[in-house]
């Protein structure tokens, strides 16, 4: 081969590999990828996105500009410094799924102020300004954008002899908790009661009996329940934690919604309360789970009233589409109970 042809083809394959990468940049956005960031090890999430909020486009980059906080760190001055600094340096990567696509999410701005209420002290000591990158007054509030906290990632599975908040609500004959909240105060033990110590019993099945439904991927059933997640999910084991509380242990591989709780790929616990786990589940098997979030404990829960089906793609178009009009609709209801927040009550 000549050298002119040579080079050609040299050319030719150097095109052919740009226009790969355009089209998996324009398709999909940068690429998950995961956190290499020394400082940001103990994340509740473990993948990011590059370039991040500070326009540092690859880790190594990060790396060399987060390295000038390791001392502040030292020093404790706030418990969210480090999850603040590591929400701008490493962004948690949501893929694209759910309402964020493949936008970068920030920090909300109440994490900010408790970093830097507890920092900026120990910073002026030293003739140390808080840097006006890092300024606070341009990031979102909870509820007012979208934006991730400590407390809005889903938790992790307890450590062993670690009691739960929340451990010690009873079970309910209809748990139809669709806000995600925990039970009312009233169904909760007295103050001398002493909750048992956990059990960790692990289980080779966890189906109840009997199950009181068992609802099938539904339009009607869809916008009665206003289910807060949706994730495929492979079931991996169950553990009995108290005598009052259980949880599933599933595998996302794919989360199509979120509300209040960022889910993470990879091992996530489904709670349950009781003794056994309605809607049926089996070992081994790839699962579309609908259920809802319980936003105080940071936990996603499985009850019996959710929808649970084996797994099957042509159903997710459905769904998205769904969520879209179920959406605007919450939207809209917000905004009318926002302008009337008070509505007239009828005189009996």
């Amino acid at each position: 081969m000549s050298s002119s042809a040579s080079y050609v083809s040299r050319v030719v394959c150097y095109l052919v590999g740009l226009s790969l990468v355009a089209v998996v940049l324009t398709e999909g956005g940068s690429m998950c990828e995961p956190i290499r960031l020394p400082m940001c090890s103990s994340l509740p999430y473990n993948k990011t996105r590059m370039p991040n909020l500070l326009d540092h486009s690859t880790q190594e980059n990060a790396l060399l500009a987060i390295e000038q906080f390791e001392e502040l760190v030292g020093t404790n001055c706030s418990d969210v410094l480090v999850f603040f600094l590591c929400a701008m340096y490493a962004p948690i990567c949501t893929y694209n799924f759910g309402p964020f696509g493949s936008e970068t999410i920030p920090p909300c701005k109440s994490v900010c102020l408790q970093a830097k209420a507890g920092c900026e002290p120990v910073m002026n000591r030293y003739n140390i300004p808080w840097p006006k990158y890092l300024a606070c007054r341009d990031l979102p509030v909870y509820d007012q954008g979208v934006c991730i906290s400590p407390a809005a990632i889903v938790d992790t599975m307890p450590d062993e002899g670690e009691c739960m908040e929340g451990d010690d609500l009873s079970p309910t004959e209809d748990n139809n908790s669709q806000s995600g909240d925990t039970l009312p105060s009233d169904t909760q033990p007295s103050s001398s009661y002493t909750e048992p110590p956990p059990l960790w019993l692990p289980r080779e099945t966890a189906n109840c009996g009997e199950c009181p439904y068992n609802y099938a991927v539904d339009r009607d059933i869809f916008f009665e329940k206003e289910y807060e997640y949706i994730i495929r999910a492979r079931v991996d084991s169950f553990m009995q934690y108290t005598s009052r509380l259980m949880f599933t242990t599933v595998i996302v591989q794919e989360v199509i919604k979120f509300s209040g709780l960022i889910i993470p790929e990879g091992e996530v616990q489904l709670f349950s309360r009781g003794t056994c786990v309605c809607p049926l589940l089996t070992a081994g098997r790839d699962y579309l789970v609908l259920c809802y979030e319980d936003l105080n404990a940071g936990r996603l829960l499985l009850e019996p009233d959710c929808t649970v089906v084996p797994w099957n793609s042509k159903k997710i178009k459905r769904l998205r589409k769904w969520d879209n009009i179920l959406r605007r609709e919450q939207r809209r209801r917000y905004e009318r109970k926002r302008r009337n927040p008070r509505p007239n009550r009828r005189r009996v």
